[in-house]
């Protein structure tokens, strides 16, 4: 099954399993790992099952809207269950639930299969954590927009679609949004002219780990009733992968960006392009990275005003040319 087959067939057995009035489970057709849809006429659920002695990577927790637990099923049995407990939300769970299938129904081995699930639903957490269906926020909205502007011009610089899509980290909320191997790039997108950046944290612009990290700066201009919404910059970047296997990956980035096409109409504001430029972050780039900073700091956010930052500016096509090199 592709990725759309199997949201309908996880939507459908979910049906079927509420039709029965019954808390029964079924186990996911095709799936060499015990993974198992449940559901009531109130929540839906799956689960993977495994050994009562087991210890799972993965904390029990409830979220708004979704919960994850340990159950108890037999003596020898217990399971994983994620349950969504407010069923407006099914359409999106139904996405995240066939990501974390399609990852791990092919895998024999007991242990990959578990680690696999474990990793994959913890990957979801962000989402989970803010809220499956809520909107973005709008520092949110051209964040994402910005993200895939750069992306959109990596595809169109002749860098392969696979790299791309797999360097795209930010929608997984990792420290840099865009990975090339040990190349880190970093963009940053505002609606104001200030060339004010926040960094979140300490870790966004270390470089520990990356021989190269670079900066890139979006300045948009922002309206209303323009053509240039996230939805249709979204739809640009689908344009430039019809056809091709990452189109789901990139679809399921897009969710665990926090982004879901039923909510569009609620994002009408355009961006126009009003500044980019790009920067070398190295030597006394201005940052707070670890071990400049107190050992009792664990943490922290700041601005970085890059008006001061003139003599780490590089070129778009010394930065195209070092990531098609990595």
């Amino acid at each position: 099954m592709n990725r759309n087959e199997l949201i309908k067939y996880i939507e459908l057995t979910w049906d079927n399993l509420k039709d029965e009035g019954t808390t029964t489970m079924m186990r996911v057709d095709e799936s060499k790992a015990p993974i198992f849809l449940r559901a009531t006429d109130q929540t839906v659920a799956f689960l993977i099952t495994l050994d009562i002695n087991r210890d799972p990577d993965i904390k029990q927790k409830k979220y708004n809207n979704v919960s994850i637990q340990i159950e108890k099923l037999s003596p020898e049995t217990k399971a994983i269950v994620v349950t969504l407990t407010n069923q407006r939300f099914l359409d999106t769970f139904a996405k995240i639930v066939a990501d974390v299938i399609a990852t791990t129904m092919s895998v024999a081995n007991e242990s990959e299969q578990i680690s696999i699930f474990c990793i994959k639903v913890n990957s979801w957490k962000n989402i989970f954590s803010r809220g499956i269906g809520e909107l973005l926020a709008p520092e949110e909205q051209v964040g994402l927009y910005g993200e895939l502007e750069f992306l959109k011009s990596l595809i169109n610089e002749g860098i392969p679609t696979n790299s791309v899509i797999d360097a795209w980290k930010g929608a997984d909320a990792e420290d840099k949004d865009f990975q090339f191997g040990s190349i880190g790039v970093e963009v940053k997108s505002s609606i104001k002219q200030d060339k004010l950046v926040k960094i979140s944290n300490i870790r966004q612009l270390d470089t520990t780990g990356y021989t190269e990290l670079y900066l890139y700066y979006y300045s948009f201009a922002k309206s209303n009733g323009g053509a240039c919404t996230l939805p249709a910059q979204i739809d640009e970047v689908r344009s430039l992968l019809v056809g091709s296997p990452y189109l789901e990956e990139f679809e399921a980035k897009l969710l665990s960006a926090g982004y879901n096409d039923s909510d569009k109409d609620s994002y009408p504001a355009s961006y126009t392009s009003f500044l980019e430029d790009a920067y070398h972050v190295y030597d006394k780039f201005p940052r707070l990275v670890k071990p400049s900073i107190p050992d009792a700091i664990l943490d922290a956010s700041y601005v970085v005003d890059l008006n001061v930052c003139d003599s780490y500016l590089i070129s778009y096509n010394c930065l195209i040319e070092t990531i098609k090199g990595a």
